[in-house]
């Protein structure tokens, strides 16, 4: 058997492409790292959040270098601002506490103290200047959205609604963490701000499905494949590097 080089990890972006049931697709999901086709421990888990991975590669006690697949932030609320989601969704500053969420993954991250080659995915990476994480690629939603045909200038996606309109952002998140509690607790009026920012997302999401390469809220096998061998160069670079 041939060794295990990398230490894979992330949640359902990292574990499993998402299509249509009854589809040849669904039928035979791929990931980013069976497409590499480079031996590996399988660490990636849906819906985990950056604390649950990092217990994981801990508990594993194997010293490989990590392709981690970046986790949606806000999963790790709690932890990283003692703060509970019924408060966070009425805050008009949410996108300073997700900043604040984001600095404490990324921290949590480098403190493995093993090199880590990070995907922006789930969530984009921003504001990462750690001594053990390399930035692969800092956002895989704006790669799938240059595929899409959608207008991607300095970091900024542009979209056009179809009443002719248009809006734009610059990062791209897991919105669906706080749609989902939204929807669980319709006793909680949300500020007009968050709601905004997760409707931008949702949209985004809409377009890229349109453009068959998106699947609700997750990445499709064709978005896998064509990310994977964009990504290979990459990684190849950073295997050769840290080992």
């Amino acid at each position: 058997m041939t060794a295990r080089q990398f230490i894979y990890t992330g949640p359902s972006w990292a574990h499993s492409s998402y299509d249509p049931p009854n589809t040849v697709e669904y039928a035979n999901p791929t990931n980013l790292a069976k497409e590499w086709q480079i031996p590996y421990l399988n660490l990636s888990l849906p819906g985990a959040p950056v604390s649950n991975r990092i217990e994981a590669v801990e508990k594993s006690d194997v010293k490989l270098p990590i392709i981690w697949i970046y986790n949606e932030p806000l999963s790790n609320l709690k932890d990283a601002t003692g703060m509970d989601f019924n408060e966070f969704v009425q805050r008009s500053d949410w996108l300073d506490i997700w900043k604040e969420c984001n600095r404490w993954c990324l921290n949590k991250i480098n403190d493995i103290d093993l090199p880590v080659l990070l995907i922006g995915a789930h969530s984009d990476v921003v504001d990462c200047d750690f001594s053990n994480i390399t930035i692969g690629h800092d956002s895989w939603q704006r790669y799938i959205a240059k595929l899409a045909g959608l207008k991607v200038e300095n970091n900024t996606v542009r979209v056009k609604m179809d009443d002719g309109g248009d809006y734009s952002f610059d990062q791209c998140w897991g919105a669906e963490v706080v749609h989902r509690f939204i929807h669980e607790h319709d006793n909680i009026k949300p500020s007009q701000e968050i709601t905004n920012a997760v409707w931008d997302i949702f949209f985004f999401w809409k377009e890229l499905e349109k453009a068959n390469l998106f699947f609700e809220v997750h990445p499709n096998k064709r978005s896998n494949q064509q990310f994977a061998e964009f990504l290979l160069p990459t990684v190849n670079k950073f295997l050769q590097e840290t080992q």
